[in-house]
């Protein structure tokens, strides 16, 4: 990979975006391209203005297109931003317009795909093999707005090939985003999964009435032992359920006003319908999606994970918002 390498982002949404004006500040030629053409005409619109992200600007530099045939076209690193849902075909519809080129490829994406539960990096290597261990997860406590403003933040980029890990943190790592490096890729995704499912758990707690901080950090106790337990279970290490991407990720999203996960787990608590919170807050959460998959592995292994369990029944039986305080013994 060179210095400079040429980068496609997949995904103009806020995160994919905020991706690609930081590469791009750090001096790469950078293509972004979005599947929908009508969020690259609202950016072009606003003279290159994202709509969603106040006084934030695209470099000029920054090609965009919704051409995944041009996007697909000399890449050297490709950073992939889209829900975890769409992976699987996503791979397939761009593999028609790689000509079996392979390159490093970093995904921006937290969750776990429905009925294997399988992470994005292990779904996008099972659609195209030839990818195996070149693909890396990048996850952490980052809101893409903040980092868009210049805030200082921390990632943790996992990855299975030391090489490419190395040679990809020099590309991302640059004020205000600092990168650390792990080679658990397993264990960093099943904990981007799992603390969305804690964020909405979060969320109720902070939207039923007569509940404080008290029992917010009750909450956070139990998930991070839960956090510890799925993440072991799933194949990863100790240290990563304490590290950013788990932990770290989880003060931010459990606590942050930002929080898509939380926004959801607050709407639930004020009575709402899942369908209707989800299409009240209308952008991806997540959680609601992963929660599934980790009752799935937490019901397989036996792990003792009252919280998971309550989230799942919640989101996906309709119980009501009180079945978390049960689960935490209140």
């Amino acid at each position: 990979m060179t210095k400079n390498p040429k980068i496609t982002v997949f995904g103009a949404g806020v995160w994919g975006s905020v991706l690609a004006q930081h590469l791009a500040k750090k001096g790469c030629p950078v293509v972004l391209w979005e599947h929908f053409p009508h969020v690259i005409n609202e950016i072009e619109k606003h003279d290159r203005h994202h709509p969603h992200i106040p006084h934030f600007r695209l470099d000029d530099s920054i090609r965009l297109t919704s051409s995944l045939e041009e996007a697909a076209k000399d890449i050297e690193l490709g950073v992939l931003v889209i829900s975890s849902k769409a992976v699987r075909k996503f791979a397939a519809t761009l593999d028609a317009h790689l000509n079996g080129a392979t390159f490093p490829l970093v995904s921006a994406s937290k969750g776990l795909e429905d009925g294997t539960g399988d992470t994005v990096c292990e779904v996008f290597e099972s659609a195209l093999p030839r990818f195996k261990d070149m693909v890396m997860a990048l996850s952490g406590p980052t809101f893409a707005i903040e980092i868009a403003h210049a805030v200082p933040s921390r990632i943790v980029l996992a990855g299975n090939n030391d090489a490419i890990l190395k040679e990809t943190r020099a590309v991302i790592d640059g004020f205000p985003l600092r990168v650390e490096t792990s080679t658990d890729r397993r264990g960093v995704e099943w904990g981007g999964a799992a603390k969305n499912v804690f964020a909405i758990a979060c969320g109720i707690v902070d939207g039923m009435p007569n509940l404080g901080i008290n029992t917010k950090a009750a909450l956070f106790t139990q998930a991070m032992r839960e956090m510890n337990a799925i993440i072991t279970a799933a194949g990863g290490k100790q240290e990563t359920a304490y590290g950013l991407a788990a932990m770290g990720d989880l003060m931010l999203t459990g606590t942050g006003e930002l929080s898509r996960n939380r926004k959801l787990g607050v709407k639930l608590a004020q009575g709402k319908a899942v369908s209707q919170a989800r299409g009240e807050i209308n952008t991806v959460t997540e959680g609601a999606d992963s929660a599934e998959c980790i009752f799935g592995l937490i019901a397989k292994k036996g792990i003792n994970a009252p919280v998971s369990a309550a989230v799942r029944k919640i989101i996906h039986d309709g119980a009501p918002p009180q079945t978390l305080m049960a689960a935490l013994g209140f």
